[in-house]
């Protein structure tokens, strides 16, 4: 098969989603070895096929408020990951607030309740035989001096953050899977910066900083740049340009399609705002020398609410209509990966549960689990893809 022309390729065969099972193609456990491909000057490494769709992930929001009470997690915390257990997911992604863990410039201490509180979020998708990654974001005041309340914005100075991931790798490195640097740093609702390309700028060294606190901490601990919102070659063509290569591990994205409305395989437009962008960054990636680089999809799904009262304007908040199709849908990605993509590794769903937070219903409508802990039919479609290709399943 030439993979230069499936990366190209817009096409896919997806499969049908029957109840809980996924109709789909047998595939062997035997892969080619990876194909190394002359472009130009340049020798660039052609992932082998998977044998199966990526890997299966779900974003748990641990240490939020809603499962705690106090130092102690409550029935829903419990619940919800023994569904997530259950339905198996395999890989559990927990955002970390460096202004929560780090409140003042004092020395990160183990005994501090946030770092209790993540300590037991750890062990306990552990002991559920799940893995664990963590995103770390969110820069305390005393970080940024004079720059407001709003947590999500860089620290003033990258190096700040040094000696808190170092402790934060060698802590908990020998339990977790990799640490992402940042939450969708290509926006400015997570950075404070106004400007598309200083998003970039101010970026890359955090990113340089944080790999250098990371790999001082626990060297083995992979580095996760930060997922982009949407397939952003953009973001990612400039991180390159200024130094970011050999500053990360796994490149991180987060593919939401910019109108949810449209399947993962919609080729309706191009760029950013559809899945199918995705061979714009493999083929940065390699022309950049990462080409044998995992992706991980540290983030994405689709929010089943009704967009009647959303502004026509604003299409990034339409949903879809019915948890039927966010399951196939994300059956759907998952499919487009292994087809297509050899370079992704894991999917991340987003996510197990959120609380009602907006008037159009768009964060709560990315739930996969109910307050009580049924599991809906998205997470239902997750559990058929392991179903079928558990075994063959690898990062």
């Amino acid at each position: 098969m030439n993979r230069r022309s499936l990366l190209g390729a817009a096409a896919v065969t997806v499969p049908v989603v029957v109840g809980a099972a996924i109709v789909g193609e047998s595939v062997g456990s035997d892969l080619p070895a990876p194909v190394r491909e002359e472009a130009g000057s340049q020798a660039l490494v052609v992932p082998a096929a998977n044998p199966a769709p990526p890997v299966v992930g779900a974003q748990f929001h641990g240490t939020w408020e809603m499962y705690w009470n106090g130092l102690t997690p409550n029935a829903m915390f419990t619940r919800h990951l023994d569904t997530l257990a259950a339905q198996g997911v395999q890989m559990i992604r927990t955002d970390v607030g460096w202004s929560s863990a780090q409140p003042t410039n004092a020395a990160p201490d183990p005994n501090q309740w946030y770092h209790k509180r993540l300590a037991t979020v750890i062990d306990a998708v552990r002991a559920r035989g799940m893995q664990i990654f963590l995103t770390v974001h969110q820069s305390p005041a005393w970080s940024r001096p004079g720059t407001g309340s709003e947590v999500k914005q860089y620290p003033a100075d990258p190096n700040s953050i040094k000696p808190w991931l170092t402790f934060v790798a060698q802590t908990y490195g020998a339990k977790i899977a990799a640490i992402e640097v940042w939450n969708e740093p290509n926006l400015s609702e997570f950075v404070g910066i106004s400007d598309a390309y200083q998003r970039a700028v101010k970026y890359v060294p955090l990113l340089k900083a944080s790999y250098a606190a990371i790999k001082a901490g626990r060297s083995t601990v992979p580095v996760i740049f930060g997922g982009p919102s949407q397939t952003d070659d953009g973001f990612i063509r400039d991180c390159y340009a200024l130094g970011a290569g050999g500053y990360f591990d796994i490149m991180g994205v987060h593919p939401y399609q910019g109108n949810q409305t449209k399947p993962p395989e919609s080729t309706d437009i191009t760029g950013k705002a559809r899945m199918t962008n995705m061979p714009a960054i493999i083929n940065l990636m390699a022309a950049n020398g990462d080409g044998a680089k995992p992706i991980w999809w540290t983030e994405f799904g689709f929010s089943v609410h009704s967009n009647a009262t959303v502004p026509a304007g604003q299409v990034w908040l339409f949903g879809v209509p019915d948890d039927a199709t966010a399951a196939s849908y994300l059956s759907r990605s998952f499919y487009l990966a292994w087809q297509q993509w050899p370079q992704v590794k894991l999917g991340v769903v987003y996510c197990a549960y959120k609380t009602p937070s907006d008037s159009y219903g768009h964060q709560y409508g990315f739930r996969m689990i109910e307050p009580d802990g049924t599991a809906k039919p998205q997470l239902h479609a997750l559990a058929a893809i392991r179903q079928a290709f558990g075994s063959l399943q690898r990062l």
